[in-house]
């Protein structure tokens, strides 16, 4: 399933795996770094997802910790920014195939907010 990839992904700090889950015409939406100071992300494309968290993984600070997948939709986990952790849910809320379960299943809408 695309969000087991997704976590992989997101764990293994792998820019280019994390936006391959994701539609070319996806929206992701990130409220959490509110909580740490920084502006919240919105994000339009797949292009942006792959050049935003390759900044993210690579340069900015930011580490997932702990992740658990609560179902086939959502993702339950801390996220790191720099020295500030939040608590996070990630909910996949559109994907290709309509259910997120199917294996070539892509990422049409996620939106990670404060848990």
């Amino acid at each position: 399933m695309v969000i087991n990839d997704l976590v992989d992904a997101m764990v293994n700090k792998d820019h280019k795996a994390f936006a391959a889950c994701f539609d070319e015409r996806c929206r992701l939406f990130d409220y959490c770094p509110s909580l740490a100071g920084r502006h919240s992300t919105f994000l339009f494309g797949r292009n942006a997802v792959e050049m935003y968290y390759h900044n993210r993984f690579m340069f900015g600070g930011f580490t997932v910790l702990d992740p658990r997948i609560t179902d086939e939709r959502t993702i339950n986990f801390y996220v790191k920014y720099n020295d500030t952790v939040v608590h996070a849910l990630a909910q996949l809320e559109n994907c290709t195939d309509g259910s997120c379960t199917l294996d070539h299943s892509l990422i049409k809408e996620l939106v990670i907010r404060p848990a």
